[in-house]
């Protein structure tokens, strides 16, 4: 316990040394005034640029994702007109499509429900 309290007491000692002797810095004949903030003042033109350049970056980011979001749409939109015609040609000349697939059960009872008018005009 001695040695940490002798220990913590030459810290304290060494700091309150070195900030009495920067408080007064011998061989500088006139004292340099820097503002308080004076990293903040240098980089300050280069970090606007920088951010300039990151966001014109993210901005064209966007901007073509938002195109290829409207193109796609625009493509799900046209496919789907696509399946529609196609859904309703093989409708049209009876042709056995997707929408015509019967599950297990359907396939063994079958015979037992009756078929719609529109299936058996679809079927000439």
């Amino acid at each position: 316990m001695k040695k940490r309290k002798i220990f913590i007491f030459g810290i304290a000692l060494s700091l309150g040394s070195i900030m009495a002797w920067a408080e007064t810095i011998p061989g500088i004949p006139g004292e340099i005034a820097l503002p308080q903030n004076f990293i903040i003042d240098a980089l300050q033109p280069v970090l606007q640029k920088v951010g300039i350049f990151i966001g014109g970056i993210f901005g064209i980011y966007l901007i073509v994702n938002l195109i290829n979001i409207y193109n796609e749409r625009k493509k799900v939109r046209l496919l789907k007109d696509i399946r529609n015609d196609v859904d309703l040609l093989t409708k049209h000349f009876g042709v056995k499509h997707s929408h015509e697939k019967k599950g297990i059960l359907r396939r063994l009872f079958g015979f037992l429900l009756p078929e719609d008018e529109a299936e058996k005009k679809s079927k000439k």
